[in-house]
């Protein structure tokens, strides 16, 4: 059975307020230096936590699978080069 969580509408116009200019500034660390600890509650700076911690993981995924196609990419490679031996000139 799931728990319906109810949130104050001043705080998630705040969150997104803070998402929404975290996404705009493109925001890759926090603004402030230990943030957390000068407003842990502060609805916009989660917000703007919330966008920086999504995007470090998108970034991370996006490295993933670049790298997982570099790899299939040099196994073909390997392959046709491996195939490619051995063959000479045909007269």
């Amino acid at each position: 059975m799931e728990e319906d969580i109810k949130v104050d509408e001043k705080f998630k116009h705040a969150f997104n307020l803070g998402y929404q200019l975290a996404e705009e500034l493109n925001l890759k660390s926090p603004m402030l230096e230990n943030q957390e600890k000068i407003m842990p509650s502060n609805p916009m700076h989660l917000g703007m936590q919330q966008f920086i911690d999504e995007s470090k993981l998108s970034k991370n995924k996006r490295q993933n699978i670049s790298i997982e196609q570099s790899k299939a990419n040099n196994l073909k490679k390997g392959k046709k080069k491996s195939q490619d031996k051995g063959k000479g000139f045909s007269l």
